[in-house]
């Protein structure tokens, strides 16, 4: 073959790789993946969780903050409600369609786990043993399309919407004071009173030397203080001897709508436990030695030192 057919064929073949590459463009195909819902995580501000034999949670979203309505009124864990939100995203790894008559070999029929995102119900049956995926159904979607679709999703979310009530509420101890434009009041303990007056915190008994800032670092740890751990329904004894000499620290806020009743900590010390047990509702935050300090001692303020 002469050296000019050789060139013809080698730019032949260039030419047919090309026109191939042109024509199943790789690197331009695009997976299509399908979803639980349309519905987005930001878009919800009520849920609603019934879960089976172990009672239902009610959240709300105000302020852009979440707030538990039942079983307590308290701020809610964002990062759990982050957890229950993002159902509505849930990547459905497979979905296909049954007879009535079928739900219950996928535990729908009378699920562990029903959840509304606003308006829109899921529920959430057995584990797949294959895959370690969950069956889930979008109620709406199986209402709107006249068949009961199911879905296979990430396994995970049904043990987080199942965990226990501890886990739903905020470990901060007290409520976002910016959410609801609530400020600090007072606070009361050991026989001491820090009072705001006309703008400026008052102490009582004085302690002469006490700065400004100790004082408002002594604020600030209060607004911004979790707990490592929230314990509800502590039993709450009152005439236990242990309660009875319990040391007690009172909140009061205030809040521009309304008028709200003081929060009371009783300070339980175990070992080298301590929790402080909101006697109103009987829920207990556990804390650290650490943290108690900063709760009930005026740290002194380094100054820095001008140049």
């Amino acid at each position: 073959m002469s050296r000019a057919a050789k060139t013809n064929v080698i730019l032949f073949i260039i030419v047919i790789t090309l026109s191939l590459i042109a024509w199943f463009q790789p690197g331009l195909h695009q997976t299509v993946y399908q979803y639980l819902s349309s519905l987005k995580a930001k878009d919800i501000n009520t849920i609603i969780i019934e879960r089976k034999d172990i009672g239902s949670i009610k959240l709300n979203k105000r302020d852009n903050v979440w707030f538990l309505q039942e079983p307590y009124q308290l701020p809610a864990n964002p990062q759990r409600v982050d957890t229950v939100t993002a159902l509505a995203e849930k990547r459905s790894y497979s979905r296909f369609q049954v007879m009535d008559e079928e739900l219950s070999r996928y535990q729908l029929d009378d699920p562990l786990v029903s959840i509304w995102l606003n308006e829109s119900k899921f529920v959430i049956g057995s584990n797949d043993p294959i895959n370690q995926q969950r069956y889930a159904m979008n109620i709406d979607e199986n209402i709107h399309s006249g068949h009961n679709t199911i879905h296979l999703i990430n396994g995970v979310v049904f043990y987080q919407l199942r965990a226990n009530l501890d886990s739903f509420l905020s470990p901060r101890l007290l409520p976002p004071l910016s959410a609801k434009k609530l400020t600090i009041k007072s606070i009361a303990w050991f026989g001491k009173k820090l009072t705001i007056e006309q703008g400026k915190w008052r102490l009582t008994p004085d302690e002469p030397g006490l700065s400004a800032d100790s004082i408002a670092q002594f604020i600030q740890f209060w607004e911004q203080a979790q707990a490592s751990r929230v314990e509800t329904s502590v039993s709450l004894n009152i005439d236990n001897a242990e309660l009875a000499q319990s040391k007690a620290i009172t909140i009061t806020l205030n809040d521009r709508e309304s008028a709200l009743a003081p929060i009371q900590f009783l300070i339980i010390q175990q070992d080298e436990t301590i929790k402080l047990l909101r006697t109103d509702i009987q829920v207990a935050y556990w804390i650290t030695p650490q943290i108690l300090k900063l709760l009930t001692e005026f740290i002194p303020v380094q100054s820095t030192p001008s140049r």
